[in-house]
């Protein structure tokens, strides 16, 4: 039953001094038909009907929109704008999906609109997560749920006069304005009229978000990006960490088979390891593993150990480790790039700014901004002590692979032979223990 599209309807039909017979006849449709829909009697109305009847009554955008959502409501779904499909083996992340459930929950009780920011490492999840959470909250958003894919990582990423097309598209709005600021203000009238849930993958930077978020009460709206976008004001924010080791065994069994990774459960524990528990290095694997039956888990493991190879093995068809890193990596600065590639010289556990200034020769407060600028990117960790800094397991292969192949050779024994006179001045260097997925490839020689 489909009440709200039915009154819709017929309060369109009688505004418009017609029988149903002979909006019927402009429409194409059978009288009963028409009957129907305004008595509520179609739970799954065809799209085309929907839309031929809306053209025939020559509805306003905002009403045609809200008749064609209210179609929808009742089952249909045109596809567009609607959710990429859900992992069938999504694991984890339970925290992560309760803090979002109760956002939904305190957008709907509230009525006012809740942002929440997924930010993070590459690779981490920030995309799986937040699609795994709408297809799960949708149900809770009467207006649906809606997806946009930023591209913020490609070269030319989705601006907004696009998303806003594929935004206004999706609510039923066949032929959007021109221009953005029409486009902007019809979208935002018709996103004040109903509780939605939005999806913004994989934003560049706040630029690209803003004109996107719905003025209206109650809408959730969950968005992904390495970046925290900390000039969204009042955004809820949520960084992504690793995987646990009981979650990246979970993922496993999930996509090699529970009984394969059973039979050598050490060295599933090791795999996750030397995957640092990171998602994409993890799904990689498990892929890997999938399509080669004849390989054991401690077969892949002891390739695995080669440092020198683990970024080559940890790659699947499309799912790979290193171009997810040279994304983001290749989106820096020219001298943010070399603070990073830096950082492979001297695989450390824990970076502070002063062992940075001596690799770069450059002055303390920049080697700080340039930190903190890789911290922005997701790159970079922080530390539980102030001022230090961590890098994941695998990025610090990337980052030692960066800089033996951009760095010239008299560039790379100075960069070290700086960090050495550094560290005697010092007396010592003090190495703190690493924490989970951070620390670099071995010890600084």
């Amino acid at each position: 039953m489909n009440g709200r599209l039915g009154a819709l309807l017929r309060r369109h039909r009688t505004d418009a001094g017609l029988t149903q017979e002979e909006l019927a006849d402009l429409a194409g449709v059978a009288v009963r038909t028409v009957r129907n829909l305004e008595l509520g009697r179609v739970a799954r109305p065809q799209r085309r009907t929907v839309q031929e009847l809306a053209d025939r009554l020559s509805l306003s955008e905002p009403d045609r929109s809200r008749l064609l959502t209210a179609a929808r409501g009742g089952g249909w779904d045109d596809g567009a704008g609607s959710l990429p499909g859900d992992l069938a083996d999504f694991a984890g992340r339970a925290g992560e999906l309760r803090r979002l459930a109760g956002a939904a929950e305190a957008a709907g009780r509230s009525g006012v609109s809740r942002v929440v920011v997924v930010s993070g490492a590459p690779g981490v999840g920030k995309s799986s997560l937040v699609v795994h959470a709408a297809h799960e909250l949708a149900r809770r958003f009467p207006g649906g749920p809606l997806h946009v894919d930023l591209r913020g990582l490609d070269d030319e990423p989705t601006t907004p006069a696009q998303a806003l097309d594929q935004l206004l598209t999706a609510l039923g709005v066949t032929a959007p304005p021109p221009a953005t600021d029409a486009r902007l203000t019809l979208w935002r009238t018709l996103a004040a009229d109903r509780r939605g849930l939005l999806v913004l993958d994989d934003a560049r930077d706040e630029a690209q978000v803003r004109p996107l978020l719905p003025g209206g009460p109650g809408w959730l709206v969950l968005v992904s990006s390495r970046n925290a976008l900390a000039g969204l004001v009042g955004a809820d924010r949520m960084p992504l960490g690793v995987l646990s080791d009981a979650e990246t065994r979970t993922l496993l069994a999930a996509s090699v088979g529970g009984g394969r990774i059973a039979a050598d459960d050490p060295a599933a524990a090791e795999l996750g390891r030397l995957c640092g528990g990171l998602p994409l290095a993890v799904r990689a694997a498990a892929n890997r593993l999938a399509v080669r039956p004849e390989w054991s888990a401690r077969c892949f493991v002891e390739r695995l150990r080669d440092e020198q190879r683990r970024l080559d093995l940890l790659r699947a068809g499309d799912i790979q480790v290193r171009g997810a890193f040279e994304r983001s990596y290749r989106l820096l600065d020219p001298s943010v790039r070399r603070t990073f590639r830096l950082l492979g010289a001297a695989p450390l556990p824990e970076y502070t700014a002063p062992v940075v200034a001596a690799l770069s020769g450059e002055p303390v407060p920049v080697a700080e901004d340039r930190l903190d600028r890789l911290v922005d990117a997701g790159l970079l960790g922080t530390g539980a002590a102030t001022g230090r800094y961590v890098l994941h397991t695998l990025l610090a292969l990337f980052a030692a692979e960066r800089f033996a192949g951009d760095e010239v050779a008299g560039d790379r024994e100075a960069a070290r032979g700086r960090l050495a006179a550094h560290l005697r001045g010092r007396g010592a260097a003090t190495r703190p223990a690493a924490s989970p997925g951070a620390g670099g490839p071995g010890s600084l020689r």
